[in-house]
């Protein structure tokens, strides 16, 4: 039980895995917990473990309030910063490749492919 409380207390997010795995071990330590923390101590803790900025962006760009909203509503908006996050990484790599000149070959298979199925799903309507 004593290592439950520890690996609660110390849990900490990874880039890599996720906010949402972050969430889940947290959950899974307070349930092996010989008393489950309440509300506030997992916000909390969810709040202290997430990135600075990520945190930052939930309270001021997104307008939750630790004191109003719960730990689930929380994760949710952590998960779409995630994504949101992501796809900016892709399009920012996106344009430096082209502005350096290194653009990705279109295949034309597979642009042709595309347009196909664009006018078939066109058509059905």
């Amino acid at each position: 039980m004593q290592e439950a409380c520890e690996a609660f207390r110390i849990a900490v997010y990874n880039a890599r895995t996720g906010v949402q795995t972050f969430y889940d071990d947290l959950v899974g330590h307070a349930q092996n917990m010989a008393v489950y923390p309440d509300e506030f101590t997992i916000r909390e803790t969810f709040l202290d473990g997430i990135p600075a900025e990520m945190c930052r962006a939930l309270i001021h760009d997104d307008n939750l309030s630790p004191e109003v909203n719960t730990v689930t509503e929380f994760l949710a908006y952590a998960i779409r910063y995630e994504q949101s996050a992501r796809t900016a990484t892709h399009y920012d790599q996106r344009s430096s490749r082209r502005a350096t000149g290194q653009r990705q070959p279109v295949k034309v298979g597979t642009f042709l492919a595309k347009r196909s199925k664009m006018e078939q799903n066109r058509n059905l309507r």
